[in-house]
């Protein structure tokens, strides 16, 4: 299976509990490959189960039943059509420009660009090359706004009869999966690209130090990663209070060793007392989240 199809078979697999989020979903979908005619959409995707999965939710959404057949080009895409006069006006509308998304809690966001992803989205493994593609024709210039206002960087190339949105920083690729919440696979980009980055600037050091600043590497970014999630989500202050105050002195220098960061902290700590501190953050901020999620 490639690494696009397990990111897409985990994003139906997940249970999206608001209606907010499940519209988001819907909504992402629809700028990908929603076309419109009348009061009815009409989406393209390349597998039935997506189909299917798109179906259900137009179902609970809009008590809509879907109808899932195939390309009649003879093409290996499936088409779910569906009646639907709110989403059919979304899809009309969509170059007037405006906004794509409205957010209405923290997960809204996370589950449009699931849906983008999920309808026109591509990703390499990253042990090969760092590439993220869209294929979205005439909408291409849409989601590179949208990317742009998140910070992601892309461009717009055309490749044979499709037009795409690609995105070839290896770090914009962490964001994207960064806002999607799909944490394993920003984490695979993590670890490719420090790896990558290892191998490029410490070609003379020994196997055994070469494996300890890969380790502090990544336990340094899912330090961060965690910590900007909780800030995001207004929890450092849920902490206790010295937790609080070395999370946010791990968020102000995020390029600074252990040694450095216990060298600059107030009060004094020592390297493994912070180690011990960010740990504990870890395995709070964790809690926190999930409990935020629920």
């Amino acid at each position: 299976m490639s690494f696009s199809s397990t990111q897409k078979d985990f994003i139906i697999s997940q249970i999206y509990k608001s209606p907010c989020c499940k519209r988001a979903l819907l909504y992402g979908v629809a700028l990908a490959k929603g076309v419109a005619d009348g009061e009815y959409v009409t989406i393209a995707v390349e597998k039935c189960q997506y189909a299917e999965f798109i179906s259900n939710l137009a179902k609970e959404l809009f008590s809509a039943e879907g109808e899932i057949s195939t390309a009649h080009n003879g093409g290996r895409r499936y088409l779910v059509s569906f009646r639907s006069k709110s989403l059919a006006k979304y899809v009309s509308e969509l170059k007037c420009g405006g906004d794509y998304l409205v957010d209405k809690c923290d997960f809204c966001l996370p589950s449009f660009l699931r849906g983008l992803f999920l309808a026109s989205g591509r990703v390499s493994s990253p042990e090969k090359q760092f590439s993220l593609e869209f294929s979205l024709g005439e909408r291409c210039e849409m989601l590179l706004e949208f990317l742009s206002g998140l910070g992601i960087r892309g461009k717009i190339y055309e490749r044979k009869s499709e037009r795409l949105v690609y995105v070839r920083v290896g770090s914009d690729i962490e964001d994207f999966f960064g806002f999607a919440r799909l944490n394993q696979a920003m984490f695979t980009f993590m670890d490719a690209k420090a790896a990558a980055d290892i191998r490029k600037g410490v070609m003379r050091v020994a196997n055994c130090e070469t494996r300890n600043i890969t380790k502090a590497v990544d336990a340094a970014r899912r330090q961060l990663v965690i910590i900007m999630e909780l800030d995001k989500a207004n929890l450092l202050s849920s902490l206790p209070e010295e937790l609080e105050a070395t999370a946010r002195l791990r968020m102000e220098h995020a390029d600074l060793t252990l040694s450095q960061l216990s060298a600059i902290s107030v009060p004094k700590i020592s390297k493994p007392g912070l180690s011990h501190r960010l740990k504990r953050i870890m395995e709070i901020g964790a809690q926190l989240l999930e409990g935020r999620k629920a």
